[in-house]
């Protein structure tokens, strides 16, 4: 039985199979084709606008961007994103460092914050939950919430903060290492990879485009890896899109 099968298979007629020249010339000049860029260009801010930091807290320096960490703030990027896969690379210099990236963020702070409405994918040092006496869950790469955005389902919803969702795995590297984060945003929904294994999502149902927030919060960080792959679009309302500011 399985000789006449392989011999019917071998008398269907043959189609043209396309080689890598092929797929090359079918799709170049296709912009609607994904594709890494930088949004982090390695050597300047291109692309980025202060949103209530200083000109002193973000600067690039053999390639890397830069941050102290004052005053605590964001800066944003010029545009909006929809759909998207980031892909980070950073690392604290110093110990119990805190800062993390906002995604499908508003452009302004919330209120009286320093931080704007959207969702935060979280950095934190190891150390730091030693030094604030915390559950070392903190630390994994947590994601939520911020600044007033409701309906969020997490994931692995946390015990320890309620509208947080943790990391399945501790993966974190520690001072002075590098740690890689990749995080796939698509139709309100956000998935976190870090070091090589996706560990943790979170979704949002009144939220899927906005800014990208890099964040300044009281701890020296350092970026070498800021690259996005765009994503078509999905179905979205105004409702679902955060508001635009000029400039």
């Amino acid at each position: 039985m399985a000789s006449a099968l392989v011999t019917g298979i071998n008398r269907l007629p043959l189609t043209h199979a396309s080689t890598p020249d092929d797929d090359r010339a079918l799709f170049e000049g296709d912009e609607t084709v994904p594709g890494f860029r930088k949004l982090f260009n390695g050597r300047d801010l291109s692309g980025f606008v202060d949103v209530n930091t200083s000109e002193e807290t973000w600067w690039v320096e053999d390639g890397l961007l830069k941050c102290t960490g004052h005053p605590i703030g964001v800066m944003r990027t010029e545009k909006q994103y929809e759909n998207f896969i980031l892909d980070i690379e950073w690392r604290f210099m110093e110990a119990g460092g805190n800062s993390g990236v906002f995604v499908w963020a508003d452009g302004e702070p919330h209120e009286d914050t320093p931080f704007p409405t959207g969702m935060e994918v979280q950095m934190l040092d190891p150390q730091w939950a030693v030094i604030h006496d915390r559950p070392e869950e903190y630390v994994h790469g947590h994601l939520f919430p911020v600044m007033g955005l409701e309906g969020t389902t997490p994931d692995n919803p946390s015990e320890v903060v309620e509208g947080r969702s943790y990391a399945l795995e501790n993966r974190m590297n520690g001072t002075r290492q590098w740690n890689r984060y990749v995080v796939v945003c698509v139709d309100g929904t956000l998935k976190l990879s870090v070091n090589g294994r996706f560990v943790n999502g979170i979704r949002s149902p009144k939220r899927k485009k906005g800014y990208i927030c890099p964040e300044s919060e009281g701890a020296e960080i350092h970026f070498r890896r800021m690259d996005i792959m765009e994503l078509p679009g999905g179905v979205i309302t105004p409702g679902q899109i955060a508001p635009v500011v000029a400039g």
